[in-house]
């Protein structure tokens, strides 16, 4: 709930300077998310990108799992398809014939480390300065995590870096201050502890609790 609701509000504040571009869709929750805060903000197109296959933990051994008829249906079920540009492909492929710039990023797309960084070299660059970078499941998920760890905390690119759970975000600047880099540092310290609490068994209440500190921390 708490990163649907970060997504709903990096989307509604973007102003159209550029679109919204979500790497790996799946269903269609976040891209709900997305197209919901654009609706409430500037109507910014929300660019979903995602070949539709099934990422690997959704298939049965390297049997394709076709999830673009429902994606599309979850759309016009939440009434933001409107606001949509479904693109079926990689991000690799999109990439190519993609001539638009980016206010907002989302990678969310194949977990692998060499396909996550391979996302942010080929997408980074085409995010406007001022623009947001959001990654999804960089707790506890290796190639996010580190990616997040290697190319968002520790760049000289982000300011305004911080978490919601396994949500990295970050503004992109040219480059930023020392007392950026400082704050930076001070998050992925909050990111590495937060990443290894997420490992011990607790009750959901406490776990509230614990998200409501980090939060505070940040």
């Amino acid at each position: 709930m708490e990163e649907g609701e970060l997504l709903y509000r990096m989307a509604r504040a973007c102003t159209g300077r550029g679109s919204i571009v979500e790497i790996g869709s799946f269903k269609g929750k976040s891209t709900i998310w997305l197209a919901k805060g654009s609706l409430a903000g500037a109507g910014t197109t929300v660019v979903a990108i995602d070949p539709h296959t099934g990422s690997a933990e959704h298939r049965q051994g390297d049997q394709p799992v076709w999830t673009y008829d429902e994606f599309l249906a979850n759309l016009r079920r939440a009434g933001v398809e409107q606001v949509v540009t479904p693109i079926v492909a990689t991000s690799a492929e999109a990439v190519e014939r993609f001539d638009q710039p980016v206010e907002l990023l989302f990678i969310d797309g194949d977990h692998r480390y060499e396909m996550v960084r391979q996302d942010f070299n080929l997408w980074f660059p085409r995010v406007l300065e001022g623009g947001y970078l959001l990654m999804h499941d960089t707790i506890r998920w290796e190639g996010p995590r580190r990616v997040a760890r290697e190319c968002v905390y520790r760049s000289r690119s982000f300011r305004d870096v911080g978490f919601v759970h396994s949500i990295t975000f970050g503004q992109k600047v040219g480059k930023n201050t020392p007392a950026d880099r400082r704050r930076n540092r001070y998050l992925l310290l909050l990111h590495i502890v937060y990443d290894r609490l997420s490992t011990v068994r607790a009750s959901p209440a406490l776990k509230r609790v614990a998200k409501a500190i980090f939060a505070r921390l940040q």
